[in-house]
């Protein structure tokens, strides 16, 4: 477990040095919603869910939008007793992301995802994918 602690701790700066993270805020907006990717960005957390650099697993790079659930506030004569602007919407953004990624990638199962970034619009996860058919054998 000796090169894991440096692994982590590698991590730890990116997120401390402001020009590393506005770099990789920088290459996260220019890219589509969700992006399948070489290697995780997050290697040790990546680890901790179940990745290994092997034919069947795969990381993918998901957006989602921040702010919660928003329902319009009625407009009529009477007040209905449900007037509630803002509701929390029940899922998770990493879980809304793993199911978006779901959608895309089909014959693929989450094994797990973790944070990596988030700017005043968007929070980007990336998701570790691995074949259905491969855990099977």
């Amino acid at each position: 477990m000796g090169a894991f602690k440096y692994i982590l701790k590698n991590e730890r700066e990116i997120y401390k040095n402001k020009e590393r993270k506005a770099a990789l805020l920088l290459e996260l907006t220019k890219q589509p919603a969700i992006v399948r990717i070489e290697k995780p960005t997050r290697l040790a957390k990546a680890k901790t869910l179940g990745y290994s650099a092997k034919q069947g697993i795969i990381v993918v790079r998901a957006r989602v939008g921040k702010g919660s659930f928003r329902r319009n506030r009625p407009v009529h004569a009477r007040r209905p007793s449900k007037t509630a602007l803002i509701l929390n919407y029940k899922p998770s953004k990493l879980k809304i992301a793993e199911e978006r990624v779901k959608r895309v990638y089909k014959n693929m199962k989450p094994l797990g995802g973790y944070f990596l970034a988030d700017n005043g619009k968007y929070k980007w996860y990336e998701i570790i994918l691995a074949d259905k058919n491969k855990l099977n054998k």
